[in-house]
């Protein structure tokens, strides 16, 4: 008897030790107006690591420039991190919609084995006929190669009163591939047009993350979808949310993934301020619901979802009165000097001279 109870004993321990968790290691910064190879850097919503290179994928909608993607040299020493631009690729060969070049909003940004890498983009639900959200193949210089399949419930009209899909600039903003490269996850920022509830942002929108496998010559097929609550508005630090979405989602195995939930606080005087909160959800505890067309009403189980950190009250000593960045990518990156893990999160400074493009650095423990 005492002898099970000391096994379990063990076993509870060890489970407790592989608990995710985060420490803020460092940071960086990269002023907003940099310039590199006639490109403004900016925008950076999506990046992978690989080697001793960060890709950042910029949603640049062609203000200032075209589609495309960068490399930066990334070192991390001591306490120090460094992150410098070496190359630019520009996205091209995309199918045309009918007569119409293709209008990209590019958000996620996932790496395959291969080094194709995989693009969301958010689409356009004002042009006419609205422009679909999509997720394509491109190989390492750009070129595209294919789009993914993208079930219909996504889709919103092509033309009319829209009553199904994406809301406009709240489409694909997440994406990410499990290492081998067997799975991948998308995520849209908030509610399907259909799963929208109005009010409902007060105990916390649902959305819906759509998991894809890659199967032997068929490429990648869409197999299930799962329900994620995010948080309600919140009252707090000197002002009420007034919108919350999920800006990014990294795999951290084939049923577990990290959120990265972004809000914005209206604050005195209409400034505006960003709310960060990054969870680790089990997709495991959820139930797949792609073959629920609309959640309300619908008998379903949401992911389960634990609180890994908040910018506004667990970082507030180690970065002081910093201001929340408009953080929109995650990525794994490379070993700390004491071996540890790293986790990358970074802003999108929206080509606003009020915001910075930086990068923070966690050490990761467990899992």
């Amino acid at each position: 008897m005492l002898r099970g109870t000391g096994i379990c004993l063990v076993l509870l321990f060890s489970l407790k030790a592989q608990a995710l968790s985060l420490e803020h290691f460092g940071e960086t910064s990269i002023k907003t107006g940099t310039e590199f190879k006639k490109t403004t850097i900016g925008g950076l919503s999506g990046m992978v690591f690989n080697g001793d290179t960060l890709w950042a994928l910029s949603d640049d909608r062609g203000k200032f420039g075209e589609p495309r993607f960068y490399g930066f040299d990334l070192k991390i020493s001591g306490k120090s991190v460094s992150l410098n631009p070496k190359s630019v690729s520009f996205i091209s060969g995309l199918p045309k919609t009918g007569e119409r070049a293709a209008i990209l909003d590019p958000e996620g940004l996932a790496l395959l084995p291969s080094g194709d890498l995989l693009v969301s983009s958010e689409g356009d639900n004002n042009s006419k006929p609205r422009e679909m959200p999509r997720i394509f193949r491109i190989d390492p210089q750009g070129a595209w190669k294919a789009d993914l399949p993208i079930p219909a419930k996504f889709l919103p009209e092509s033309i009319g009163q829209q009553k199904q899909g994406v809301q406009n600039n709240l489409s694909f903003e997440g994406l990410s591939s499990s290492n081998d490269g067997k799975v991948l996850f998308a995520s849209v920022e908030t509610s399907l047009f259909q799963d929208y509830v109005a009010g409902e942002e007060e105990k916390g929108d649902w959305l819906r993350i759509l998991k894809y496998e890659d199967k032997p010559e068929k490429g990648y097929q869409p197999v299930a979808e799962y329900a994620y609550r995010l948080d309600p508005l919140k009252d707090g630090h000197g002002g009420k949310e007034v919108f919350r979405g999920a800006s990014e989602i990294l795999a951290v195995s084939e049923t577990k993934l990290i959120v990265l939930e972004r809000g914005v606080r209206l604050l005195p005087k209409k400034i505006w301020a960003n709310t960060i909160t990054l969870y680790l959800v089990d997709l495991a505890k959820g139930t797949d619901v792609s073959g629920v067309s609309k959640l309300e009403g619908a008998k379903f189980t949401g992911v389960e979802k634990t609180k890994l950190v908040d910018f506004e009250s667990d970082l507030g000593k180690k970065r002081g009165d910093k201001r929340v960045q408009n953080f929109e990518a995650l990525a794994w990156g490379p070993k700390l000097p004491d071996g540890r893990r790293s986790l990358l999160i970074m802003s999108d400074n929206n080509f606003s001279k009020k915001e910075i493009t930086e990068l923070v650095v966690f050490a990761v423990e467990g899992e």
